[in-house]
């Protein structure tokens, strides 16, 4: 059975398919106090909605204007490390370092969609979790948040979603980046059955993005023009189904649907000692 679990994991590690452990960590469940647990997760974010996009432009004339858009990133992965530590036996603290890659930011304005890609970036993230109570048949509660982090992302080869037309089609060269960080705070119940402990949580997730730029024409003499926008998540809700598992010799596996504040999934493994 320990075999058939470790084979499952590395399939959906390394497939190109695919909701996040991320809020929970890697694993989920606490480690003893005085060990480690080091890791990898993986996670497929398919999609965040934004709210109050409004972007700002600023022309090289000196004129001004400001263009209300609906937005959202799609199709994001994250590769991170992980690293847990038990503080106490009720107080874990982990620390997360990777890639964050292959997304695309879509605007969405009437008769002027448009779709950057979001190049390969570093991200980062710190977070805490705790039990609040543990009853002896496995059934438990604990408390979980993350702050994660990456800047200076460059969005890139941007086009219409409309038409394909690129912006170097329409004759722009384009410097575009953004700033994102995100905070969740997350309450659950677990309930462990042998080597199983499947859970469920539900709480807040706050994400800032501040994105700026320059698109200049291919004759700089003809004008440039200055984007600037801060906006944050749609839905601040955050809800998330997920499962442990103990695959033997201190290895855990890990599998989470994250959703309402965006859809991901998360896939892990990890060595404590």
């Amino acid at each position: 059975m320990k075999k058939v679990l470790i084979l499952l994991v590395v399939f959906f590690l390394f497939s190109g398919g695919a909701v996040s452990a991320q809020e929970m960590g890697n694993p989920a469940t606490l480690i003893k106090q005085g060990q480690f647990d080091v890791g990898f997760q993986w996670s497929y974010m398919f999609k965040q909605e934004f709210e109050d996009y409004n972007l700002k432009k600023t022309n090289s004339d000196g004129t001004t204007e400001s263009s209300p858009k609906q937005a959202d990133f799609e199709n994001d992965q994250y590769y991170m490390a992980t690293v847990t530590y038990g503080i106490i036996d009720r107080i874990n603290l982990f620390a997360r370092l990777g890639m964050v890659n292959g997304g695309e930011f879509k605007e969405y304005q009437a008769g002027n969609d448009l779709v950057g890609d979001l190049e390969s970036n570093f991200v980062w993230a710190l977070g805490a979790k705790g039990k609040v109570y543990e009853f002896e048949n496995g059934l438990g509660f604990g408390l979980a948040a993350q702050y994660m982090r990456y800047d200076n992302r460059e969005v890139k080869n941007w086009q219409s979603g409309d038409t394909g037309r690129t912006a170097a089609d329409r004759g722009w060269a384009t410097d575009t980046k953004i700033d994102y960080w995100q905070l969740d705070v997350v309450a659950n119940a677990y309930w462990t059955l042998g080597a199983f402990t499947p859970y469920a949580g539900a709480g807040y997730s706050y994400t800032q993005v501040d994105f700026t730029g320059r698109w200049t024409r291919e004759n700089p003499a003809n004008g440039w023009v200055d984007l600037d926008a801060s906006f944050s998540n749609e839905n601040k809700l955050t809800a998330l189904v997920g499962m442990d598992v103990d695959l033997g010799k201190n290895f855990k596996a890990n599998i989470q649907g994250t959703f309402v504040s965006r859809t991901a999934l998360t896939l892990g493994i990890s060595y404590c000692f």
